[in-house]
């Protein structure tokens, strides 16, 4: 599973907005990077999407801290952590993307990305494999949208043993992870 992602924008709050509407979730300001807002999607699973300005890299933080014996949930570890930073320039596009399900119909997905402004098409993928909107925020970054039919073909095909047998492969053996390992350090 994964948690949450984070991507930028040209306006983060309106970003956030048009992304709390696709999930039928919330959006709410983003305090550790300033101008920043996070989308809760309310599945009670805590799947959210982080929206920085497009000028904001991560950067990792330097040095460790001290994990001996007294280290706890209170230690502070602030100092060591990743960093927000302002860069001076950006492209406008990136490889980053989103997937994700929306309750709401094709037609409600499209209207919705023509109020914005934004490119909005219906995607046959792998020859018709499944089908997905192409919805880009901003004109700049792409969200894929599924709506709850296309997110069940979707989860039909994205089967590893289906893939295996479409790629006309075999399935490789997952790898054995031992459950008695004790973790030292």
């Amino acid at each position: 599973m994964i948690n949450h992602i984070s991507i930028s924008a040209h306006n983060p709050e309106k970003v956030a907005g048009v992304l709390a509407e696709l999930l039928n979730g919330y959006a709410f300001p983003f305090p550790p990077c300033p101008n920043s807002f996070i989308v809760l999607e309310d599945d009670g699973r805590g799947t959210a999407v982080e929206i920085t300005p497009i000028n904001i890299e991560l950067l990792p933080g330097e040095g460790l801290p001290v994990e001996d014996e007294s280290f706890n949930s209170q230690t502070p570890t602030e100092d060591y952590e990743a960093k927000f930073t302002q860069r001076p320039t950006f492209s406008e596009y990136t490889a980053t993307h989103l997937n994700i399900n929306t309750p709401l119909s094709a037609e409600e997905v499209k209207a919705i990305a023509k109020r914005e402004g934004w490119r909005v098409l219906t995607c046959n993928r792998a020859e018709g494999l499944f089908q997905l909107l192409e919805v880009w925020a901003e004109n700049r970054l792409m969200i894929e949208v599924m709506t709850p039919e296309m997110t069940e073909r979707y989860l039909e095909v994205l089967q590893p043993q289906f893939l295996a047998e479409a790629m006309q492969v075999t399935l490789p053996p997952k790898p054995v992870v031992a459950n008695n390992l004790t973790l030292i350090g």
